[in-house]
């Protein structure tokens, strides 16, 4: 393990939000929000003429365009894709890049007038990545996104999401990221989301914003924010059927119907995937539906309702030793099979969307979600939980002028409200995950209020100035019991109030089209969740933890992205975080867990991109991170020959944070005979898992292949057949595809790290459009 660069001190920029503040505030006060000023000098009769006459060539010139952007998509759209030259392929990408996009792209019917928020740092996967490789879990297409690292949890589907090396403190689900679906947010008020619903076969493309993002997501944006998007309606026109299999007993049958009319577009996807495993006892089989229906009522407001379920049924193993592992890294680990250690959960997500153009600058948004998580899980302990949760938000978008400069204003509001009813009970270890004794009872709220607004000024042509504001209240009440063999031993409970402000200004300069460059200041907050206030953070069993702090961070970037010639592309982003009271989730002993507030820490790094096509048909892409992430100031606490001790950890390597990151894929496209291939490469430099940095993850690099055709037919009963062939960790390298940051109680040749990365495996497939 190397160190890395040195430590500084911690400098929190309070004199920086200042001046991020001043900026929207002097905004405010000149204008409304939502109108033109009405302060300024009145100009004269021949300047505002003049005015208007340039202002209606313009508008002339972009309605002009917009309708030829139209016209050219509709004419390409009518040709399959399979019968498009590589020239109409790359002219249609070109003319979707240039439609205006809208808010978070979370807008139905205000695309003519709003776009995505300026100054922030995104990254996307095109469609052609899952229609490649529609194979098992979101990460095979989110590795070649700069700055994401996606690592295996329990359950088959279950993956951590880090970026920027924020969301790695947990051995399970995502944390400290914020997740939607076609706009509809899928983060419980906890800060918990899970890729269990998410479905590859279903989805369209992925969005990335990254960086500290809490003025525009409220809670738990502090590593930022993923965006999946599912196949519309408009996609499928049709039905489709999708078979795959491969090794270590993976099979999955899914089908999808999806149909676009003048004012409807409907998709509906089902699917039902199983396998035996790569790992010992670590079978699974899980099913999802998901529904999207999208109906423009009239030209000035539309409705959007979505449903998602998802049911799982999953064997989990345990994490393995280091020596465990290097004697077979494919065993269940000690236990896994005595407690029958596994997971049954069902999540189920509704929401409905509407939105209305009040007038031709300004639209109104408005949403409510319903979102029940019911998981039963069976570990060291057996858990039973059942967290309801209700989520609302109204916002209103504006697009106007300031002083003859364009303004675009959004104002927003939001509330939202869980419940948690669980019990945790002794398991027996008799093989079949009997409850024991009751250990403890508890039952919770959490009720997030909040606001923010944002306004983005034009000052220049080609300069603009973004700053906004957000503000949370959350309040969070928990009552616990605690038993000892069956006898009640004490009752824990507390109700704890936070406020959180989220301010975040951003500068972007466009010196001509194709490039950007821009510096940003944001933050990010997250206040505790249920398990964190629970668990003892000496012992990691059920206990209380209510001294636990919200934890904050401050992100500073500057990006530059350009169109260095017409077949290349490249990203260049730097960035400094800074963090205050980190929670850090360490594994204690087993599965038992405890979270801690790490006083200050540093993240800081560089994200680099580049797209390469040189010739028709061939496609070059890397996405390369490099982290160095430092405790600066933090005390640990854990136990050392059975007393509670305090050691300082400053300098050190915060745990689970790898250093480097790299993605490499070479693919070939041929557009005539469609059929395609590519080779990719992933590489991740060690890293430690534990506080004291004594024991971590070792370095690797695995390579992965794909072959696929499409076969187009003329008739009415099969339109076409795209196949898959794909082989993943070529050379059969052992590895550990993910560790979970350990504490340092437990002597290092003791501590459960690793979970195995497949070995070397085969998958193929095919989906055939009908009718």
């Amino acid at each position: 393990m190397k160190r890395l660069l040195s430590v500084r001190s911690w400098n929190w920029p309070w004199g920086f939000f200042v001046l991020i503040l001043s900026v929207p505030l002097t905004l405010s006060v000149s204008a409304p929000t939502f109108a033109e000023s009405n302060d300024s000098p009145v100009p004269s009769e021949e300047i505002l003429l003049q005015q208007q006459q340039d202002l209606e060539g313009e508008l002339d010139r972009v309605n002009a365009r917009l309708n030829e952007i139209r016209k050219q998509l509709s004419e390409l759209q009518q040709i399959p894709v399979s019968q498009q030259t590589d020239e109409q392929r790359q002219t249609e990408e070109a003319l979707q890049e240039e439609e205006v996009v809208t808010l978070e792209e979370m807008s139905i019917v205000s695309t003519r007038i709003l776009k995505r928020p300026e100054g922030l740092t995104m990254s996307s996967t095109p469609q052609s990545e899952t229609d490649s490789q529609p194979t098992r879990t979101m990460k095979e297409s989110m590795e070649s996104l700069p700055g994401v690292v996606l690592r295996q949890a329990n359950g088959p589907r279950d993956f951590s999401i880090s970026i920027r090396g924020s969301g790695v403190k947990t051995a399970f689900a995502i944390r400290d990221i914020k997740v939607y679906e076609d706009g509809f947010q899928q983060t419980q008020s906890d800060g918990l989301s899970r890729l269990d619903i998410q479905d590859p076969w279903f989805m369209r493309s992925t969005e990335v914003i990254r960086g500290a993002a809490s003025s525009l997501y409220d809670n738990y944006a502090l590593g930022g924010m993923v965006h999946f998007k599912t196949r519309r309606g408009s996609d499928i026109n049709g039905v489709e059927g999708f078979f795959a299999g491969g090794s270590y007993g993976y099979n999955k049958q899914a089908g999808a119907f999806g149909q676009h009319w003048k004012n409807l577009d409907v998709s509906l996807f089902a699917s039902n995937a199983a396998e035996n495993g790569y790992i010992d006892h670590s079978g699974y089989n899980t099913q999802t539906l998901n529904l999207n229906f999208r109906f423009t009522i009239d030209e000035k407001q539309s409705l959007y309702v979505k449903a998602i379920t998802n049911w799982l049924d999953t064997k989990v193993p345990t994490r393995l030793t280091k020596s465990q592992f290097n004697a077979n890294d494919r065993q269940a680990g000690d236990g896994a099979k005595a407690r029958d250690q596994s997971r049954l959960d069902r999540r189920t997500i509704i929401g409905l969307m509407y939105e209305r153009q009040l007038t031709p600058n300004l639209i109104l948004t408005t949403e409510g979600d319903y979102d029940v998580k019911d998981i039963n899980q069976y570990f060291n302990q057996v858990f039973d939980n059942v967290n309801t949760n209700w989520k609302h938000y109204t916002d209103l978008r504006h697009t106007g002028q300031i002083a003859g400069m364009p303004l675009n204003s959004y104002l927003g509001f939001f509330i939202n409200n869980m419940e948690q009813e669980g019990q945790t009970f002794q398991n027996l270890d008799d093989g079949q995950g009997t409850r024991g004794n009751l250990i403890q009872n508890n039952r919770g709220t959490i009720r997030n209020v909040g606001g923010r607004f944002r306004e983005e000024l034009t000052f220049l042509p080609n300069w603009t100035v973004a700053a906004g504001l957000g503000f949370e209240q959350s309040i969070v009440s928990i009552q616990t019991i605690n038993y000892t063999n069956g006898v009640v031993s004490s009752r824990p409970n507390t109700t704890k109030t936070y406020y959180n402000w989220a301010p975040e200004m951003s500068l972007t300069w466009r010196p001509r089209e194709g490039f950007r460059h821009w510096i940003r200041g944001s933050t990010g907050y997250g206040i505790p969740q249920f398990s964190n206030l629970t668990r003892n953070p000496i012992t990691g069993l059920p206990g209380s933890n209510f001294d636990l702090k919200p934890q904050k961070n401050v992100n500073v970037e500057f990006g530059h992205e350009a169109r260095l010639h017409e077949t290349f592309n490249m990203q260049l982003v730097g960035f400094w975080i800074f963090f205050r009271d980190e929670i850090i989730s360490q594994n204690i002993s087993g599965t038992n867990t405890a979270s801690t507030n790490a006083d200050s820490s540093e993240y800081r790094g560089v994200e680099v991109s580049a797209d390469w096509r040189p010739i028709p048909g061939w496609q070059f892409h890397g996405a390369y991170t490099h982290i160095d992430a430092k405790y600066i100031n933090f005390t640990d606490r854990y136990l050392v020959n059975g007393v509670a001790t305090d050691v300082k950890q400053d300098g050190n390597d915060v745990p689970n944070v790898p250093s480097d990151v790299l993605n490499m894929k070479v693919m070939y496209d041929d557009a005539k005979n469609d059929w395609g291939a590519w080779i990719e490469s992933n590489y991740y430099n060690s890293y430690f898992l534990n506080n004291g940095n004594t024991v971590g993850i070792p370095s690797y690099w695995i390579m992965n292949v794909n072959l696929h055709k499409t076969f187009t037919f003329n008739n009415d009963w099969v339109r076409f057949a795209k196949f898959f062939f794909e082989v993943n960790n070529i050379a059969d390298k052992t590895y550990a595809a993910s560790g979970q940051v350990v504490s340092d109680s437990t002597p290092d040749a003791n501590k459960q790290l690793f979970f195995a990365g497949y070995g070397r495996s085969f998958y193929g497939g095919v989906t055939i459009g009908v009718f």
